[in-house]
């Protein structure tokens, strides 16, 4: 079973601090993106805890470390033809944050051969927000 403060905080967290980015607050409190270049070692899906969402995560092991890389919903994937499996060499472009002790990644885009997927765009604002028009505060979904 998950434990919900393990998705529920950072996320929250995230959302205040995108909040008062989006009101124009200066941009030198705000995470920067960083790029990170491995291998999918791992793909995982979880269950939102208020949505019931079906959620990617994939574990990328970069040239010095593992870290765990939260995407976005599997049917947003799916929407748009794009899949990740154990094995694929990608490149995250992202927000690092340090949650429980480990470095966790909130991708905003992915790369894979030459193929990209967009997932948040300017101030982290989920690509999926405009098929549904509302997000869920945990998930983004």
């Amino acid at each position: 079973m998950l434990n919900k403060s393990k998705w529920v905080f950072p996320l929250v967290l995230a959302s205040f601090a995108l909040q008062g980015i989006a009101k124009d607050t200066p941009q030198a409190n705000s995470p920067e993106d960083r790029k990170f270049t491995g291998l999918v070692e791992k793909v995982s899906q979880h269950n939102c805890e208020i949505c019931n969402c079906v959620e990617l995560s994939i574990t990328l092991k970069t040239a010095s470390e593992r870290l765990e890389v939260r995407l976005g919903p599997k049917s947003y994937f799916e929407e748009h033809d794009f899949s990740l499996s154990r094995g694929d060499m990608v490149e995250i472009t992202g927000i690092q944050f340090r949650e429980a002790g480990k470095m966790v990644v909130l991708a905003n885009e992915v790369r894979r051969g030459g193929d990209t997927l967009s997932l948040r765009g300017k101030f982290g604002r989920p690509a999926w927000i405009q098929l549904q028009g509302h997000t869920c505060p945990v998930c983004g979904n």
